[in-house]
């Protein structure tokens, strides 16, 4: 993708790297959207990257998966 913009590299980054999270722990989208408090429809939106979640929402993922905010906007080379 010659002209992605820097914003949807991160988006990008941001999806894989909460949807690598979950697969790595075992646990769904379904259970993240309970824990944070927001319906499976709007992580399945996050995910997919239709819509683009608030810093708030963000931090929760970082605080339930149990890793840093960095951490999900972090380019996993591995």
């Amino acid at each position: 993708m010659k002209n992605e913009s820097n914003y949807e590299k991160t988006r990008k980054i941001l999806e894989d790297n909460i949807t690598r999270y979950l697969r790595e722990k075992d646990k769904s989208a379904r259970w993240l959207s309970i824990k944070i408090g927001k319906n499976e429809w709007y992580i399945t939106r996050v995910l997919n990257g239709k819509i683009d979640p608030s810093l708030q929402v963000i931090s929760k993922n970082a605080e339930i998966l149990r890793v840093s905010a960095a951490d999900l906007f972090s380019k996993n080379d591995g």
